[in-house]
């Protein structure tokens, strides 16, 4: 079945949501070395960066789908684009690190618009179950092209000599495009009917990013802070605050009112363990990019450019198991998924044996990080699949915007901790960190023993593949997981 060149047209605007968000996302982890000198940043202030992007994107995507339906999702895309689009703006100019923070949080609350709104369209426009099926694909496949581009980008910018300050151009580069797609999509995208009817929970959507900040703030400040009372204070008021939060969330829940989760999803035990893996997973996926790209330019006089290019294999890597692993899952089960987690965690090892030698062959690092990402891409397509096993198909939907907020909360939660680890290598007298090798060594570990967590979680997972229970293959949900 082919597309005519209006549906064509459709997927490439809707998708430049997706593309911007993911090469936002990825085009950072390169550049932020270059961006903290440029700065003059603290540790703390890089990973704020990153952390700030991502909150802004996930307080919004539980809620993402009443809002699209109350707004209208074509509206609700160009106020997106438009935010996006503005807030890069503010970060491409930014001469001190409150504006280009506060870019930051409006790029990913923005993302947080769009990208929820850009699937959603495709899923509208695309009645045909086969034509839906190939657009999420193409949807899908542009999203991990632009992982991969981004990390090329993120080496490739900052070094440009042409400009001042060229760091400033991996967000500028957004101008245009987000300009591109807005005056399209407004041209082009056809309009849904909004309905007024539905209910958006801003209190509890507001509270959760409150909570989220509240968690990762002590996080961030205590190590560099050598931990003051405060800080201590501040993270047990904060997990005891969610805790009441859910707990509310709960009451609501059961006296059949509109609450921000659906907490029938949790009896399940599938579900619950899937959500711990994937916990423990995103705490190293992101994490492991700032460290490397940090530790090769700071450590090993890699310039942002030969950063970027050896990321690029493990883009590759990852690109080249995706395409395969649906089809390995369909005959092998959930033994593909641990075969690319003891593929990661035997990674990780060698990152410590090559990258610690004085001096680093290039193809060596090469293919470290290719085998690296091929342990991603057997695994990152199946999580969301796992997770959802046993999950009615009416609750597919719910399931996934809690998997999916949990991801980007883990994220964070592995810039704090793991990345923390890495970057506060001084003064630290608990792990008695005093050079930047060991700092490194302890982060990695600590990344190896997360994935082993994931594995320990998987084992006790349904099998994947083998047969259909709820409708939802690895391939769709790497629709999905790609996004982020």
């Amino acid at each position: 079945m082919r597309f005519q060149i209006k549906d064509l047209l459709h997927i490439s605007i809707l998708s430049i949501g997706i593309f911007l968000f993911v090469i936002d996302l990825f085009i950072i982890n390169v550049s932020l070395p270059t961006i903290q000198h440029a700065l003059d940043l603290s540790n703390s202030a890089t990973q704020w960066i990153i952390i700030l992007y991502i909150i802004g994107y996930a307080s919004l995507l539980i809620n993402a789908g009443n809002a699209g339906d109350y707004f209208g999702k074509k509206k609700l895309y160009l106020l997106g684009m438009a935010g996006f689009t503005f807030a890069s703006i503010l970060c491409g100019l930014s001469t001190n690190i409150y504006f280009l923070l506060i870019g930051r949080l409006l790029q990913g609350i923005s993302s947080g618009m769009m990208v929820p709104q850009g699937i959603a369209l495709i899923t509208l426009l695309f009645e045909d179950a086969t034509k839906r099926s190939m657009a999420l694909g193409i949807y899908g496949s542009i999203a991990g092209v632009a992982s991969v581009i981004g990390q090329l980008l993120g080496g490739l910018l900052p070094d440009q000599s042409w400009i001042q300050e060229s760091w400033r151009l991996i967000f500028l580069i957004n101008i245009p495009i987000g300009i591109l797609a807005c005056i399209t999509a407004y041209r082009y995208v056809p309009s849904d009917q909004a309905n007024p009817k539905s209910t958006i929970s801003f209190i509890p959507m507001l509270t959760l990013f409150i909570l989220m900040i509240g968690m990762i703030y002590p996080l961030i400040m205590g190590p560099e802070l050598h931990w003051p009372i405060w800080c201590i204070l501040l993270l047990g008021t904060a997990l005891i605050l969610t805790l009441l939060f859910l707990k509310k969330q709960r009451r609501v829940y059961q006296n059949g009112q509109q609450a921000l989760f659906n907490f029938s999803l949790f009896r399940s035990k599938v579900f619950n363990l899937g959500l711990i893996a994937a916990l423990a997973y995103y705490m190293v996926q992101d994490a492991y990019f700032i460290i490397n790209s940090n530790y090769l330019q700071n450590h090993k006089s890699y310039t942002a450019t030969m950063t970027g290019v050896a990321f690029v294999y493990q883009g590759i890597g990852y690109v080249v198991a995706s395409l395969m692993v649906n089809k390995l899952i369909q005959r092998y089960g959930k033994a593909v998924v641990l075969a690319g987690l003891g593929t990661m965690v035997i990674g990780l090892f060698f990152h410590l044996l090559v990258l610690n030698k004085e001096i680093i062959a290039t193809d060596q690092l090469h293919l470290l990080f290719f085998i690296y990402g091929l342990g991603c891409g057997s695994v990152l397509p199946s999580l969301m699949t796992l997770a959802l096993k046993d999950v009615n198909k009416e609750l597919i939907g719910v399931g996934s915007a809690i998997y999916l907020t949990i991801q980007q909360l883990s994220i964070c939660l592995g810039i704090a901790f793991v990345v923390g680890l890495f970057l506060h290598e001084k003064g630290n007298t608990f792990f008695q960190l005093n050079n930047i090798t060991a700092a490194y060594g302890y982060a990695t570990t600590v990344s190896m023993l997360l994935l082993i967590l994931v594995v320990c979680c998987i084992v006790y997972l349904p099998t994947i593949g083998k047969k259909k229970d709820n409708g939802i293959t690895a391939q769709q949900n790497h629709d999905c997981e790609v996004l982020n």
